[in-house]
């Protein structure tokens, strides 16, 4: 076992996970990251005593890989119902996610706001609700989840047409999607109802590492220190006659016994040249969204007492607003505040060839020509410090479809490669969750491949 290579590829979630299960294992792998760090949409970073995530902030409820590395890797874990405000119609509305009728009561106005009790809007609403209780068994991010079985070649787009939901309550739907994940009407209507299931079936629950989901990526990062090696970008999965015999990375060839690719699914076709045709045809149907996110220390809450963060579904330019420290206040030390803002869709690729001062510039000043009743958004040249992130990939999407033909994609591997394996959330549900599990999965079944080999 001990003089057996695996090489994995991308120090991800899905990397970090992979070689974790190995090393429980007792097989210690050779990690490749492109980077300087590994990490990727999960890394956090710590700036004087605040602790910052560059990318994904949180759990939903049916994270199980999740909770359980941050129980193993004693992380403890933050709940939260999150209490947002909403900028509809030139006015603002909060939710809170407890669906209970006293609640509903309280929120009538935000009800009306939002569309649920136009005629329509009742029926249309009832529908979505009433299909995704009677689906509740496919709504979730967990590692085993039969999402894929309901995925088809309807958009979420169309989904919402066939239902005859009206324009504003489509607003309500896809408004925290269409801020968060990008455009969310062409990609397949089965994920995108999931994530609207998550909040709906579990009342809004939400957990956390008490300093940030980059915390698990870094205790992560620590237990598989002896296997990781950064800076180091793979060129070309050597790939034929059945088996993966390497990895070419610049100036070397890295023989291996095993191979696990552990990149975005969209950088998948280019290292593996030999894909079986069919496994092509599937990776074609992932794709990621774009983001931008700016991280503001501040000596103060940004957002009115009470609320997590502010939505403005119905504006592109304006970006969600997250007082991190609401649901977080480890992350900062007592009486600080961090403030985050987040865009997605074609705003952000607009942003991203900007300098960090000018994106910062430009999303301040989208936030404070609507700014929440009694906040305290910083002017552009106030706070303890900034950072700006850009991610060319940011979440993934994927066309109609890509679930119900990534679950196949195992099984072509197997029939073509028995000891290369592809990890990463398209290859599960996509989320932190897909690619820890897929990961982790994925690991133990290259251990159990090994010690087979070695009997």
């Amino acid at each position: 076992m001990a003089a057996q290579r695996v090489v994995i590829v991308g120090g991800g979630f899905a990397g970090l996970s992979a070689a974790y299960a190995l090393m429980k294992r007792g097989i210690t792998p050779l990690l490749l990251e492109a980077e300087e760090h590994v990490g990727g949409r999960g890394r956090g970073e710590r700036v004087d005593s605040f602790s910052l995530d560059t990318g994904a902030f949180v759990f939903t409820s049916t994270y199980d890989t999740a909770f359980r590395l941050c129980e193993e890797l004693g992380l403890p874990l933050v709940p939260s119902k999150m209490k947002f405000g909403h900028h509809r119609n030139g006015r603002w509305v909060t939710t809170t996610p407890d669906q209970s009728f006293w609640n509903f009561v309280r929120h009538l106005r935000t009800a009306v706001t939002m569309g649920f009790l136009s005629p329509s809007g009742m029926r249309a609403g009832s529908a979505v609700m009433r299909q995704i209780h009677r689906q509740a068994a496919y709504m979730s991010f967990a590692g085993d989840s039969p999402l894929a079985e309901i995925d088809d070649d309807e958009s979420f787009g169309d989904y919402l047409e066939r239902l005859r939901v009206p324009g504003n309550l489509q607003v309500t739907l896809r408004g925290p999607l269409d801020m968060i994940l990008g455009d969310p009407m062409p990609a397949g209507q089965a994920l995108m109802r999931a994530y609207i299931g998550e909040t709906m079936l579990h009342s809004g629950r939400v957990y956390m590492p008490e300093r940030g989901i980059g915390s698990l990526s870094a205790a992560l990062a620590d237990a598989c220190s002896d296997a990781v090696r950064v800076s180091t970008p793979v060129r070309r999965i050597v790939a034929a006659d059945g088996e993966a015999a390497g990895v070419i990375v610049d100036g070397e060839t890295i023989k291996a016994d095993a191979v696990i690719c552990a990149v975005p699914g969209t950088k998948v076709p280019d290292l593996i040249p030999d894909l079986p045709e069919e496994t092509r045809r599937a990776l074609s149907t992932v794709s990621y969204s774009t983001g931008c996110r700016v991280v503001i220390g501040l000596d103060h809450a940004p957002l009115p007492p009470g609320w997590h963060g502010a939505l403005y579904p119905e504006d592109d330019d304006t970006p969600l607003l997250l007082d991190r420290c609401a649901f977080l206040p480890a992350c900062a030390p007592p009486g600080k505040s961090i403030l985050d803002l987040l865009i997605g869709r074609d705003r952000a690729k607009e942003l991203i060839p900007l300098d960090d001062d000018e994106i910062k510039r430009q999303l301040l000043g989208a936030a404070r020509r609507k700014a929440p009743p009694g906040s305290a958004l910083p002017g552009d040249d106030e706070g303890l410090f900034f950072r700006v992130y850009r991610w060319e990939q940011a979440l993934c999407m994927g066309d109609p479809g890509m679930l119900a033909a990534m679950a196949n994609v195992p099984g072509q591997m197997a029939g073509r490669f028995d000891n290369l394996f592809l990890a990463g959330d398209y290859m599960r549900v996509p989320s932190v969750n897909g690619a820890l599990s897929s990961g982790y999965s994925t690991g133990m079944q290259v251990a159990d491949l090994l010690e087979s080999r070695s009997r």
